[in-house]
């Protein structure tokens, strides 16, 4: 495993999402929520953002029905049962006994950072991989992504809607957490390359020495033109797309 990285960001205090709230200058945001799990963060957006539209991304077809329960009565939200990456097609995801860990990178790191947890293998699946800027044509808003290491991927595949996107807010390690996994320089060159800023790093996680291991990077877009959205079309999870 490679070492922490040599520079790393003090941490801020507080709660990304109320901070990207906060940032937002439109009141009914397109938002797409990468790894959007049981839903609980999808919530928080619906409650902050009243007039808002959800993408919702889940790749795990158990966790991805339930969101589409919670949600069935809410038009605001759209559940996708896909994962998000750099091509379309498909991709084997590690599925492990603590569900929210299940990624398509081969666990490394992660066991260290949940050590005193058996994190252990309970099956491997395929699931559909969409590009995101193909998935929603039409842009987006924020864009919140919590993929366990795929973050950038995802974001390879949303090239063709970053220059309207106004906020990200994604999952980073300073460690290697999974095999292949890129870390926070990578993630912020990436995006630095792309007209966006670096606003701060928040729920930080230290292993027992003090060193930093993984946070949320809160990332936001310097001045752009308006860029007309499409309308956000609610879909269920396609039972072609067999497969959190």
């Amino acid at each position: 495993m490679t070492g922490p990285e040599r520079k790393t960001p003090a941490p801020r205090p507080g709660d990304p999402i109320s901070r990207l709230a906060g940032l937002c200058p439109v009141p009914d945001p397109v938002i797409v929520d990468g790894g959007a799990n049981k839903g609980r963060i999808t919530d928080r957006f619906l409650a902050l953002f009243p007039g808002c539209r959800v993408a919702a991304f889940e790749p795990l077809p158990e966790l991805a029905r339930k969101l589409e329960k919670r949600f069935a009565a809410d038009p605001r939200v759209t559940v996708r049962a896909q994962a998000l990456g750099p091509e379309p097609g498909t991709a084997s995801l590690m599925v492990l006994s603590r569900r929210t860990l299940s990624s398509v990178l081969p666990p490394t790191g992660i066991h260290d950072k949940y050590a005193g947890q058996t994190l252990r293998e309970t099956a491997r699946i395929e699931v559909p991989v969409v590009r995101l800027d193909a998935a929603l044509p039409g842009g987006a808003d924020i864009v919140k992504l919590d993929l366990q290491g795929y973050e950038l991927a995802a974001l390879r595949g949303a090239l063709g809607i970053l220059p309207r996107v106004r906020l990200i807010l994604a999952e980073t390690a300073f460690l290697p957490l999974y095999a292949g996994q890129p870390l926070f320089s990578e993630l912020r060159n990436f995006l630095s390359a792309r007209g966006f800023g670096f606003e701060g790093l928040y729920d930080p996680f230290f292993d027992k020495n003090g060193t930093l291991v993984s946070g949320d990077a809160l990332f936001t877009a310097g001045p752009r033109a308006e860029a007309g959205r499409a309308p956000l079309g609610r879909s269920r999870p396609g039972r072609a797309l067999t497969r959190e």
